[in-house]
């Protein structure tokens, strides 16, 4: 293999820019520098290899520069011209650089309408402390993301948003951007909050009762259904429509005695997964 000589003046000048390159931010875009092993001691003039896009959209991959044992370039070696990272001391390639992930997880999911949800995750690889982190959401109905809050990580390189009760009433959809990475896009589903009452908790058989709700966010106009427990199995026994304020009143009668497990049920549409409220007992005597 063909030997390379170079000045110490000119080596110790293209090694400052092939540092600087992987220190810097990759292209016009401001996307971080790869996370990459990078060797040390003198570099070999013309063997650090331009950017190249690597899959998935990430950002630029500055392959590293590898330390010839015998003076040579290994700019002739394919895997050097690819995203790869380089091994100290070899001029071939022995493992794939990654520029790590973004994770994303939300708790509770489902949640629980007008309650609080935390958002947390963290880079995968080198983590740092201090990072950015930026939370972006796209509602229901709406065609694009928008940005919620942001945060930094953690010195484990771990992050966590919380937000507050009455941010998340709806199904909605969220990611963080940090380090020029972006996480995967978590769907958080919402349960709407569902009320049952009924007028009273005993009843003779034949005499009706009034049962009667609420449901948060706004339904108004869509059904709800009353199920009662039958066996190990939920069936209706009667529905309502939601009025202007979400609210709902009915009336009910029960022919055979004993006690009868009721609950309210919202159907999934668009805005909410299937919800359903806490069971209420009326003893029915005969």
């Amino acid at each position: 293999m063909r030997r390379l000589i170079a000045p110490s003046s000119l080596v110790v000048l293209v090694a400052s820019i092939c540092v600087l390159a992987l220190s810097l931010p990759a292209g016009a875009s401001g996307s971080s520098a790869i996370i990459c092993p990078q060797a040390t001691g003198p570099i070999i003039p013309g063997c650090c290899p331009p950017p190249v896009q690597s899959p998935n959209r990430r950002p630029h991959v500055v392959p590293c520069c590898p330390v010839p044992t015998n003076g040579s370039c290994c700019d002739t070696t394919p895997c050097c011209t690819q995203a790869a990272c380089c091994a100290q001391g070899t001029t071939c390639c022995t493992g794939t650089c990654t520029p790590g992930d973004l994770t994303i997880a939300s708790s509770p999911d489902p949640s629980l309408a007008g309650h609080k949800v935390v958002i947390r995750g963290g880079l995968t690889l080198n983590p740092t402390a201090g990072t950015q982190v930026v939370l972006f959401r796209k509602l229901s109905g709406q065609s694009s993301f928008n940005k919620v809050t942001q945060t930094t990580t953690d010195s484990a390189g771990q992050y966590r948003i919380t937000l507050k009760a009455g941010m998340v009433n709806a199904d909605q959809q969220f990611y963080v951007t940090a380090a020029g990475l972006q996480s995967p896009t978590l769907h958080q589903q919402v349960n709407a909050l569902v009320a049952l009452s009924a007028s009273t908790r005993s009843v003779a058989t034949g005499t009706p009762i009034t049962l009667r709700g609420h449901v948060t966010p706004s339904h108004a106009g869509d059904a709800v259904l009353i199920e009662q427990l039958f066996g190990k199995h939920w069936k209706v026994v009667a529905r309502s429509r939601l009025g202007h304020s979400s609210s709902y009143a009915l009336s009910h009668r029960f022919q055979q005695a004993g006690g009868k497990k009721l609950k309210a049920v919202l159907l999934a549409d668009a805005r909410n997964a299937r919800s359903s409220s806490p069971t209420v007992t009326v003893t029915v005597k005969p």
